[in-house]
């Protein structure tokens, strides 16, 4: 079984130190504590101005060094986090890539560029470096803000319906929405807020399905999990996707995906393909591709780990553990796969979104009874009775999960089957 990458390179005498950029959205600090225990230290950079959650700046406080970058100029920060020497840095959350990026510049590590990072987190950016590194790419239109009459006006006339209207930067189907027509577009653009420093949403061709789908069981789009060390892209799974809730929130991921070989092999490729177009030359990514009567299409490219990404992979192949694998690399190894690691399981996640009328979670009944399933190993409740839920939130805004491996891919139907019959979420 190849259950560990390849390391070329001794890391050295000294532990390595890690500087993990934390806020917001990341991984869980223990989670990531864990993984970096055979592999380096820990330095804890967040900006207590802009963390939400305060409970998570006294944890990672408790977990070892921190630098807390308040208030402190780009330069300042830099300086600061200097003194400390350390080997490499990494986000795991969105909003704190580019913060990532602008300090392993100022420093000299290996991270994402600012003009990579700026590809990564802009839509209207990605679309056009991959269309210039010559993958067709569908077209993206940005929406003017605030915007006059005429300018809807003109933007509905360019446009093909259906479209996508969705954040230029966001993740998780966060604020996307399925537009059909001119008026229901107008409707969403009259409603949006106005102001800011540059445009914030876009309007993007909808890539319809493949017919026949490519899967008889679950979606019509995957996501490639690869590695990029010192330019080296190699990628360690293919990961399915369960049919998604209205407009496109997810209800699940599978490893490995049930494409043809042929199938994944393109996507592979593709894969590779996009990560050059990006010049991503180190870091961990998530890929999502789809499969379209016109061939394979990017959805988008995300300079971190995907979320339910390593949970799933490690119950599929035990033993590969992708957030010790992204700190390896983040402090310099040169860890390498000669393709998707083989699995002993089909590792999933099966999640439950809130239908898009809810406002409230007002009980949850059965979940004890899907912890007993055969082949689940965790359940965890993430919206409560009493907690109030928006659909517009994206796929993040999921009622419950659900961890575990099935011996093939009809286990991963019949898991779901059982949940829906015996879960019950009640709403208001």
């Amino acid at each position: 079984m190849h259950s560990l990458p390849e390391t070329r390179d001794d890391a050295g005498e000294h532990r390595p130190l890690l500087a993990i950029v934390y806020g917001d959205g990341s991984t869980s600090a223990m989670v990531l504590a864990e993984a970096a225990a055979p592999v380096c230290d820990i330095v804890w950079v967040v900006d207590s101005d802009r963390t939400s959650q305060k409970w998570m700046l006294r944890l990672v406080r408790k977990l070892g060094q921190t630098l807390d970058i308040a208030s402190m100029s780009e330069e300042e920060a830099a300086a600061a986090l200097g003194l400390l020497r350390p080997d490499g840095i990494v986000a795991y959350g969105e909003v704190q890539l580019e913060t990532a990026s602008v300090l392993a510049t100022r420093l000299g590590l290996d991270y994402h560029n600012p003009t990579v990072a700026g590809r990564l987190r802009d839509k209207v950016r990605q679309r056009q470096a991959l269309a210039d590194g010559g993958l067709p790419v569908p077209r993206c239109v940005v929406v003017p803000s605030p915007a006059r009459e005429d300018e809807i006006d003109a933007l509905i006339d360019g446009v093909t319906f259906p479209v996508v209207l969705k954040p230029r930067h966001g993740a998780a189907s966060r604020e996307t929405h399925l537009v059909t027509d001119g008026v229901h577009l107008r409707k969403l653009i009259d409603e949006l807020p106005s102001g800011g420093a540059e445009p914030f949403m876009v309007v993007e061709e909808y890539m319809a399905g493949a017919t026949p789908p490519p899967s008889p069981m679950f979606y019509d789009y995957v996501s490639v999990e690869s590695v990029v060390a010192r330019g080296q892209i190699s990628h360690v799974a293919v990961t399915g996707r369960l049919h998604p809730a209205e407009p496109f929130r997810e209800t699940g991921l599978v490893v490995p995906s049930d494409y043809p070989p042929s199938v994944v092999a393109d996507v592979l490729h593709v894969a590779s393909e996009a990560i050059e177009a990006l010049g991503v030359r180190t870091g961990c990514l998530h890929t999502e591709i789809k499969m379209t009567d016109k061939g394979l299409r990017v959805l988008e490219v995300n300079g971190r780990l995907g979320g339910f990404v390593p949970e799933v992979v490690g119950r599929a192949a035990p033993g590969v553990n992708l957030y010790e694998i992204s700190q390896r690399v983040a402090v310099g190894e040169q860890v390498t796969f000669d393709g998707p690691v083989p699995t002993e399981h089909v590792g999933y996640v099966v999640v439950r979104q809130p239908p898009q009328w809810a406002r409230r979670v007002t009980g949850v009944e059965g979940l004890d009874r899907v912890a007993s399933y055969p082949g689940v190993d965790a359940v965890s409740l993430a919206r409560p009775p009493g907690e109030e839920v928006d659909w517009r939130r994206g796929s993040h805004e999921y009622v419950f999960s659900v961890l575990g491996a099935a011996a093939d891919y009809e286990g991963v139907q019949a898991l779901e089957e059982f949940i829906d019959n015996e879960v019950t979420v009640s709403y208001e």
